[in-house]
């Protein structure tokens, strides 16, 4: 899943980045930045929201370089974790912001574009309503769905990248799509709410 066809797999390619090779990195971000700024929009109102926290998982990744974990020699899972937890705290910021500005005296209100920018992203009202449904969860079960359905990660990689029992991969993500399901009533059948088959690691 790491290569993407390409001559070099992840492992090969970071196997330089731990050297310092800047190009070597270059590589590695091409491969993977759509997919974690796909995650990144899953996760907040704005595209460019989006771009800032995928520049800031990357800038992660080289200034961690020598904490990252491979799993089958591919790095998405690591670069997928990370920004879901770039993105709370992002989010966190951005309402501690959001609640000083609101104690300012402001002669005028000036408005909020915010939703109207996820309105153009989004322009089909299901997709609003699972976007939205996804943002509302915690931590754990954005992370468990992105690994497990929207990336197609298996029991195994998840349990290895997670450092947690493959069983309780399965129970996690069992629970997330429940949960996800209840937000997204009555459309719960977008996503279904049974847990994964030992053998094929998706839904």
């Amino acid at each position: 899943m790491g290569n993407h066809g390409k001559a070099q797999t992840d492992r090969e390619l970071w196997s330089r980045v731990l050297d310092g090779d800047g190009s070597a990195f270059a590589e590695l971000f091409v491969l993977h930045r759509d997919r974690v700024f796909g995650h990144s929009l899953r996760l907040v109102r704005t595209p460019s929201e989006a771009e800032d926290i995928t520049a800031m998982v990357f800038l992660e990744a080289w200034r961690c370089r020598s904490k990252v974990r491979l799993v089958n020699d591919s790095v998405i899972g690591w670069l997928l974790v990370t920004t879901t937890n770039v993105a709370r705290n992002r989010i966190r910021s951005n309402l501690r912001y959001e609640q000083l500005i609101r104690k300012l005296p402001r002669a005028e209100t000036a408005p909020d574009h915010g939703d109207s920018v996820a309105d153009a992203v989004d322009q089909d009202q299901r997709s609003q309503l699972l976007h939205r449904a996804y943002r509302s969860l915690g931590r754990r079960d954005q992370e468990i769905l992105a690994l497990c359905v929207i990336e197609e990660m298996s029991t195994a990689e998840v349990s290895q990248l997670l450092r947690i029992p493959p069983g309780t991969v399965k129970s996690r993500l069992s629970r997330a799509k429940q949960k996800l399901a209840q937000l997204l009533n009555p459309q719960a059948g977008l996503l279904p709410a049974k847990p994964l088959t030992p053998e094929e690691g998706t839904p």
